[in-house]
């Protein structure tokens, strides 16, 4: 389970982080937190990132990025608190993720071939509307 604490990180007091963007949160962790509950109880293995102490990928920029952050655009879905990076070091949640699993919950997700060692989440349809997308 990914808290908002974890997900917002050093930044939950930050200007960026409006009531929008908190219920943005909200709703993202609500679907994510659901999904990994699924793949828990059907022997997916992941562990928390040694870094963040969660299962938050990366080392400050996995889950919420601030507008002043250098990585994505203005707009991305990490800046709307619309995505999630998922500590996936042996690729055991992408392996288990199918289109059909990331409709139920309603979830798209980066291509596992461009997220090696991450799973990225996102509850934002990309602009080909596939649940398993090409960033």
């Amino acid at each position: 389970m990914i808290l908002p604490s974890e997900y917002f990180g050093q930044w939950i007091g930050c200007d960026d982080v409006t009531d929008t963007i908190k219920d943005n949160a909200t709703e993202l962790l609500h679907r994510v937190n659901a999904l990994l509950n699924e793949a828990f109880s059907h022997g997916v293995d992941l562990v928390d990132n040694p870094v963040t102490s969660s299962l938050i990928s990366g080392a400050k920029y996995g889950g919420f990025r601030p507008q002043e952050c250098t990585i994505g655009a203005m707009y991305s879905a990490h800046k709307t608190a619309e995505a999630v990076d998922i500590y996936d070091p042996l690729n055991a949640l992408d392996n288990w993720l199918t289109d059909e699993i990331l409709t139920k919950f309603d979830l798209y997700r980066e291509a596992p071939l461009a997220t090696k060692g991450w799973c990225h989440l996102t509850c934002r349809p990309p602009r080909s509307g596939r649940r398993t997308f090409q960033p």
